[in-house]
């Protein structure tokens, strides 16, 4: 099989921050999480600082899927195309794997955190406290919080008993609790959520203004002309080929669908490899998996992403309370404040970053294209995506911060170039970046 080649300006970036990055997997926002960069390639802080505290806010661990649905259809049309002696070789070993995959999914729960989600928030615990081992060789502060879904609440579970064991040390709270308007804003609703201050007031309005795209005939347009895309029906085909024999492909009444179903299978059976006992087959071919990849990442990047400049920054003004609270925290807080959430809170908080490199929204007239675009699913919100910003102090109180997403070294948004620590360097001076995201626009 050949391997999918790397956009440019992919290739370009593992050269430039000595991230391991492999030939994509084709699981968009289903990948499970891989550091993108090694620590050892970081930019070292100056001489005379010290870790003083870190912010980290990332989305849930892997799972599998979050209700039946494509797992029950797969497996009812596996089983009219067995009846009808309709399988290949392949189509066999599909199906069987296919069923040990919903006994799996069965006995996890839809929605809930895999074997594997457990593994990635305690490796980026274990990760994190190997990065600032000052910050955490005392009795750190560390505070938590979750959206109060039941993944994210116990990726924070996992994550927080991962950093005891590596820093026994650090004040630990025994519980803590959720926040929908910092961590679920996507969804918040004025008959559940009680927006008693300004800023949840505003952040209240974001999400319905938010909810209201999800709803617009625009975005219905946009999706239209993302499902209009001729390679798909072909795609489809092809992947169909391989599980079944031509007529009872031909007899499908909707075979771009049975092929989404697949394809959502395939996303959870990675999030539930230790479940299933290792690596599935691979029933789709990459080339094929690539062509439904870069609707996904479309349909994401109008969705949750940087979205259209016409209609910005309505998929991720509802960040904003989040990215306040960050910055507030930056010029004296301590410890470690840590965040546990969504895609759908990671990829807003991105884009209202503004982080250097991948948050460029597009005109109207400019479709997105996954393979020139800088902003891929796989790459901004895998399973366990993150943001993370070290804080640094130093003489006279001066105080340093580095960015990381997905581990790796990051930039703030361009318009702050000025509060560099100097020219090509990941640190920013504190003082300067909060003004800079204070100045009005």
């Amino acid at each position: 099989m050949t391997r999918r080649c790397l956009p440019l300006w992919l290739a370009a970036l593992a050269l430039l921050t000595g991230s391991a990055v492999q030939a994509s997997s084709e699981l968009g926002s289903k990948t499970p999480y891989a550091p993108q960069q090694s620590a050892d390639r970081y930019e070292a802080a100056p001489a005379g600082y010290t870790p003083v505290a870190v912010q980290f806010v990332a989305r849930h661990g892997s799972r599998g899927l979050t209700k039946p649905g494509p797992d029950e259809a797969a497996l009812k049309r596996w089983r009219e195309a067995e009846a009808a002696g309709a399988l290949t070789p392949l189509g066999v070993r599909f199906g069987a794997a296919l069923q040990r995959f919903i006994a799996a999914q069965r006995q996890l729960g839809y929605g809930n955190l895999s074997q594997l989600g457990v593994v990635e928030q305690e490796q980026l615990a274990q990760r994190l406290v190997a990065r600032l081992p000052a910050l955490f060789a005392g009795s750190t502060p560390v505070s938590v919080l979750s959206s109060g879904v039941d993944r994210a609440v116990d990726s924070s579970r996992s994550f927080v008993a991962a950093l005891q064991r590596e820093a026994p040390q650090a004040q630990v709270p025994a519980s803590w609790g959720a926040d929908r308007f910092l961590l679920y804003f996507h969804r918040l609703d004025a008959r559940r959520d009680t927006a008693d201050t300004p800023e949840r007031q505003a952040t209240l309005q974001r999400s319905l203004a938010y909810q209201a795209w999800l709803r617009s005939p625009r975005l219905a347009e946009l999706q239209r002309r993302i499902d209009a895309d001729p390679r798909l029906p072909q795609a489809a085909r092809r992947l169909l080929l391989g599980l079944y024999q031509p007529g009872f492909v031909d007899r499908l009444a909707d075979p771009l669908e049975a092929a989404r179903e697949v394809m959502d299978v395939r996303g959870a059976m990675a999030g539930l490899r230790l479940e299933l006992g290792g690596e599935a087959e691979s029933f789709v071919p990459e080339e094929v998996a690539a062509v439904f990849m870069a609707a996904d990442d479309a349909e994401d990047f109008y969705r949750k992403g940087p979205g259209l400049q016409e209609t910005a920054p309505v998929t991720y003004d509802m960040a904003t309370q989040l990215l306040d609270d960050m910055l507030d925290r930056l010029a004296t807080g301590q410890g470690a404040v840590l965040r546990f959430s969504h895609a759908e809170i990671v990829a807003p908080l991105v884009s209202a970053i503004g982080v250097a490199g991948v948050h460029q929204p597009l005109p109207a007239s400019q479709p997105y294209d996954a393979a020139t675009h800088p902003w891929r699913t796989e790459r901004v919100i895998p399973m366990a995506a993150n943001v993370q910003w070290d804080v640094w102090q130093g003489p006279q109180g001066r105080r340093l911060v580095r960015m990381l997403v997905n581990e790796s070294q990051a930039d703030f948004k361009p318009a702050c170039e000025g509060a560099r620590l100097r020219p090509g360097s990941r640190f920013y001076d504190v003082a300067a970046l909060q003004r800079c995201y204070r100045a009005a626009p």
